[in-house]
């Protein structure tokens, strides 16, 4: 049911309801208990262990519910929960309501996790969800989970953590879970030889798990279609000159606990793909630089998963200038694909483009003007939707190249149906945002790689100060920043950096209070 119970009373003032005490129902009576149920005592507060589902903690309605057989509008639970450990993505329900005699779930109020947020539609509205990592009470509207009790976390300062010494300069990093498994972080590695190099966290470390030939990788992405999960990096060369160039879908084999290859697909200095899923169809888009040929005004391609050859299939085309990155997100019912245009041949100083999902095609929304783009970042702030834009640098046909120049945020703006412009932010030669929260702040980290002289660089972490905007609260040192993750475990939460000049990347602790 669920690992240790304490105490467990329904009660309320209306006396159409009677208490019932479950505990009572599992201690000890003329010197035996149940079986599978212990009593434990740690810290001075004693309480009941149970090792196994028992049937002893579930009733009939009626013995709650008196004088009507209507389930009532408010009831008040009492419960008390210590959860010494627990297995990753487990989750389950503290209070349900089930059908008599055939044990079918009619109605679970209370579901418990260690951090993975459960779903949040219709079907789960009034429900309450226990986030153990968070320990947060949230309540499930139908569409959002609203906190309705939180210890509030805020961040305090940054601390040096791990140093991961890699065989490359690292472009990217996809973080992930494998359920049963962990945390894995895949790198992708300049270097061809022994190429890219998969982590996974174990005791609070980074530790090497599986090495994948790559070539001049420059993005991975993971992703999961039905049980069968992937992780396709973009190969951004052949492998000798003069050959084509391949980037790789590898899939993660249960029985061997490593990816293995299983599809190639023919793309042009790849630098990125984004996997998503509309409509329960799974699509994948790769973002081609340029041709052999250094022509960056190709096409790049959305592909569409064949649940019949259970491949990948060119379901789209849509031009793109020096194509760097994809972002895929979802507003109320609308879809959206945007991509960031970085050169289009003879300037940086071009049109990226949102696209939105009509009639079964992605179609032009929006253009936006900007400057050597490399990367978007989507987040919403309460009901407020926005996109980061990084913009590399400033290049024109004549005159110089300019590296310090203003990153831009964008906010939807429901009126007119547009992106707009919201916050300027001044950055050296970005190439990627992160935003993150801890307990109700916000933030957004950017990868500030070069300033026209030098790749040591301050990249800059941002609090989110309402009217204000995002404003400088912590600097911290990089070299040639290539990308910023953020994630939690159950050691706390951590900020992790690649870089693209030297063969290190750190991982960051954040330290909270």
């Amino acid at each position: 049911m669920f690992p240790q119970l304490l105490s467990l009373i329904f009660s309320s003032p209306s006396p159409d309801l009677r208490p019932v005490d479950l505990l009572s129902r599992v201690l000890p009576h003329n010197g035996e208990a149940l079986s599978g149920v212990r009593i434990v005592q740690e810290g001075g507060a004693r309480g009941v262990q149970f090792f196994s589902p028992t049937q002893a903690l579930t009733f009939p309605s009626s013995q709650l519910f008196i004088n009507c057989p209507l389930f009532p509008a408010e009831f008040s639970i009492v419960a008390t929960v210590k959860v010494s450990h627990t297995r990753m993505k487990k989750n389950e329900y503290l209070f349900a309501v089930v059908k008599e005699d055939v044990d079918q779930l009619l109605l679970g109020m209370l579901r418990v996790t260690l951090g993975s947020k459960p779903a949040c539609t219709s079907a789960e509205q009034g429900q309450l969800w226990f986030d153990t990592l968070k320990r947060g009470l949230f309540l499930c509207d139908g569409a959002y989970w609203h906190s309705m009790l939180q210890e509030k976390d805020r961040l305090d300062y940054v601390d040096d953590y791990q140093d991961l010494y890699t065989t490359s300069e690292t472009l990217d990093i996809e973080l992930f879970q494998i359920p049963s498994v962990g945390l894995f972080a895949a790198m992708a590695h300049r270097a061809n030889k022994p190429g890219s190099a998969i982590y996974l966290w174990n005791h609070g470390q980074f530790q090497l798990y599986q090495n994948i030939s790559t070539f001049k990788a420059q993005a991975w992405k993971q992703f999961t279609i039905g049980r069968k999960m992937f992780l396709a990096v973009s190969n951004s060369v052949g492998p000798v000159d003069g050959e084509r160039e391949l980037s790789v879908i590898y899939r993660w084999s249960n029985k061997r606990l490593k990816f293995v290859r299983y599809q190639t697909l023919e793309t042009h200095s790849a630098r990125d793909w984004e996997a998503f899923h509309i409509n329960n169809e799974a699509f994948l888009a790769v973002a081609n630089h340029r041709t052999e040929t250094g022509n960056h005004n190709i096409d790049s391609v959305v592909y569409k998963w064949n649940p019949g050859t259970k491949t990948f299939e060119v379901n789209q085309t849509i031009s793109t200038s020096g194509a760097y990155d994809w972002e895929f997100f979802t507003v109320g019912p609308y879809h959206f694909l945007a991509v960031a245009n970085a050169f289009d041949g003879t300037s940086t100083q071009t049109d990226s483009s949102i696209y939105i999902w009509l009639n079964g095609a992605f179609q032009l929304f929006q253009t936006i003007r900007t400057f050597g783009a490399t990367d978007w970042e989507m987040f919403q702030i309460g009901n407020r939707v926005f996109l980061a834009l990084a913009n590399g640098h400033m290049l024109c046909e004549r005159g110089p190249s300019l590296y310090t120049i203003n990153s831009t945020i964008y906010e939807l703006d429901m009126t007119t149906k547009m992106f707009l412009k919201f916050q300027d932010i001044v950055t050296y030669s970005a190439v990627d945002w992160e935003f993150f929260s801890v307990g109700d702040e916000h933030f957004l980290v950017v990868a500030n790689s070069y300033d026209g002289s030098s790749y040591s660089l301050n990249s800059v972490i941002y609090r989110w100060q309402g009217y204000e905007g995002f404003v400088p609260v912590h600097r911290l040192p990089t070299i040639g920043c290539s990308d910023w993750e953020f994630f939690t475990s159950a050691e706390g939460s951590y900020l992790m950096y690649s870089s693209a000049k030297a063969p290190l990347s750190k991982v960051f602790k954040l330290r909270i209070h």
